[in-house]
């Protein structure tokens, strides 16, 4: 595209798009000799092609369609499969998450499941799909913060040598949205009423200069879609735009290259209401005077420290709690959650959700009842598209339910193997006041006041009967226990950080012997104060940081000479039964390897 270049007929089948470099896309297709649909000028005007995107159920052309898949004119073109649509997505998430994402998409059935980069995910449905994969993923997905459909692209083919697409300028970018959307799918001609729609740029790499600012590449793609809908109808009636619950929720993704060219991908957002991470439960809890405490978008006071939910629930998925729950409910073993330093329970809370089966987009729902008709997530924009399915949409959340009361009572149920003891056990502790009344806010208003047990104070005086010698007396159950804490490393919070370690490593020894723990750190010379050995580690970016997930086995202790703490955990002459800070290795070894255990940060 540009100067004499011309837009390839296309028939998109591969990666859904352009957020990062590695993403691929394979274009197919043939040469029409009919004139593609819109009005767009110019270059498009002297030579057009008609395109066909499979990446989404809107394909576009001129012309009507006999039963045998000729137009008016005798050309053959594709007539669209009866059964359900091909159709291309492609979701985000935190940088990092993107193998937990993916596994997530498989378990749910999706099709051609592709990592992108650090943080997305391309995926198709089947054909022979019961549910659309798009609306699951919207419900289901825990780490996703954007779940998209692939509209149109300008990425290469890979087909009968089809040539590079490029767009050079914002009158391009606006022919090509014309030529290549068939609108009356997208938007609607007024006839069954027209749909409002929003327009979001997203620009990675070097841009021209045109295509630079965000805002007027958004506004070239409304006006190409808003132009086309007019030109439709007589009375050149436009559909509205609506930043806040778009019907059709569009995000233009550009790719610069040398500031000369750029390739571009149109999606439209199968939600709104913003990212998917924001579960609700957060919302209208606490007041942020004092220190350590932030507004968060959306209403609501959160901890500084505090994680995303959906960066929490990958965490948890990374280190395998949805498969402890699985075994303790084939088994009775009860599974068993632990968490040191909870903050605002984030992870306490997407720990409950992950056990009790309940869907992500069942919370954000129930959190934003107060809205009534104009909650967001009840009738997402996926559902009222001139395509959409309320029927299925209605179905998925039916099943949904009956899986989240199913799974409520699992959590709730007594253990069969472990005499006053649950299925699911969660403890939570967190030292500051204010950030353990703000954890009971936001279990309370997760619904999971019955089912995560919080207690306030410093860690190392939490007793979690590490001393028993009955294993049944002992919070903590060997092989179905999994530790987690995110401790302050400097970033957000910077008092008492090094104590607060020095807390963490003894509760660990005294209280997790024969335990797996996961800890997220941002910083490497903190990680050195537990002075143990990583199992393995996933790092992940937050903001400006690469934090990693750092997995240790805390093994059994053995009797030490040296090195035995206190009663009170913060050391003394009198040793504490059981406390002891030698591991299976020794307390000589445990010292002589401490540096090479701190340096295997990388």
């Amino acid at each position: 595209c540009g100067g004499t270049r011309a837009f390839y007929s296309s028939w998109s089948n591969g990666s859904a798009g352009l957020l990062f470099p590695s993403t691929t896309c394979t274009i197919t297709g043939a040469t029409s000799r009919v004139n593609g649909i819109g009005g767009g000028g110019g270059l498009l005007q002297r030579k057009r092609r008609r395109h066909f995107i499979s990446g989404s159920s809107l394909f576009s052309f001129d012309g009507n369609v006999d039963e045998r898949g000729s137009d008016v004119d005798g050309e053959d073109i594709p007539v669209p499969d009866r059964s359900r649509p091909h159709k291309q997505y492609f979701a985000t998430c935190v940088p990092g998450l993107q193998g937990v994402l993916a596994n997530e998409l498989i378990e749910l059935g999706a099709s051609n499941v592709e990592t992108s980069g650090t943080s997305g995910v391309s995926f198709t449905n089947s054909p022979d799909d019961e549910f659309d994969i798009g609306l699951k993923a919207l419900l289901w997905l825990r780490t996703a913060h954007r779940v998209m459909e692939l509209v149109t692209t300008t990425l290469p083919g890979q087909y009968d040598g089809d040539e590079q697409c490029y767009i050079y300028d914002s009158n391009e970018l606006y022919d090509f949205v014309r030529a290549t959307i068939h609108v009356q799918s997208l938007l609607g001609n007024g006839s069954g009423g027209l749909l409002n729609l929003s327009v979001k740029a997203i620009a990675n790499g070097q841009l021209p200069r045109e295509l630079c600012h965000s805002h007027f590449t958004a506004l070239s793609v409304k006006n190409a879609l808003v132009d086309a809908v007019r030109d439709l109808r007589p009375d050149g009636t436009r559909p509205d735009v609506n930043l806040h619950d778009a019907d059709v929720p569009l995000v233009v993704v550009l790719r610069g290259y040398d500031g000369e060219k750029a390739d571009v991908s149109l999606y439209r957002c199968l939600h709104s209401g913003g990212s998917l991470h924001r579960r609700g439960y957060r919302s209208g809890v606490g007041d942020n005077n004092g220190s350590g405490f932030e507004e968060e978008d959306g209403g609501g006071v959160v901890h500084k420290a505090a994680l995303k939910e959906s960066l929490a629930a990958g965490l948890l998925l990374e280190a395998g709690w949805d498969k402890l729950c699985a075994a303790a409910k084939s088994d009775g073993l009860p599974a068993v959650l632990i968490d040191p330093m909870c903050g605002s329970a984030t992870l306490p809370i997407e720990g409950a959700l992950i056990a009790a089966d309940i869907a992500p987009g069942l919370v954000r729902i129930r959190s934003n009842s107060k809205h009534g008709n104009s909650n967001p997530h009840r009738m997402p924009p996926a559902v009222r598209w001139k395509d959409g399915d309320v029927d299925e949409w209605k179905s998925l959340l039916s099943e949904a339910t009956l899986r989240a009361k199913a799974g409520l009572a699992w959590v709730q149920g007594d253990s069969q193997t472990y005499t006053g003891r649950k299925n699911c056990d969660i403890f939570a502790n967190e030292f500051n006041s204010r950030a353990a009344d703000l954890a009971r806010a936001c279990i309370a208003n997760a619904g999971f006041s019955g089912s995560i047990v919080l207690n306030e104070g410093d860690c190392i005086d939490w007793d979690l009967g590490g001393d028993a010698d009955d294993s049944e007396e002992r919070v903590p159950v060997e092989g179905r226990t999994i530790v987690v804490a995110n401790p302050p490393w400097g970033k957000r919070l910077s008092d008492d950080i090094e104590e607060s370690w020095e807390s963490l490593k003894i509760f660990l020894r005294r209280e997790c012997d024969g335990i797996e723990a996961w800890i997220l750190s941002g910083n490497k010379a903190l990680t050195r104060i537990l002075r143990m050995k990583k199992s393995r580690s996933l790092v992940v970016r937050t903001g400006d940081e690469d934090l990693r997930w750092i997995q240790y086995h805390i093994f059994k202790k053995k009797p030490a000479d040296t090195g035995s703490v206190g009663a009170d955990g913060r050391g003394s002459t009198a040793p504490r039964k059981g406390a002891s800070i030698g591991t299976t290795t020794g307390t000589k070894r445990l010292a002589s390897s401490g540096k090479k255990a701190a340096d295997s940060w990388d």
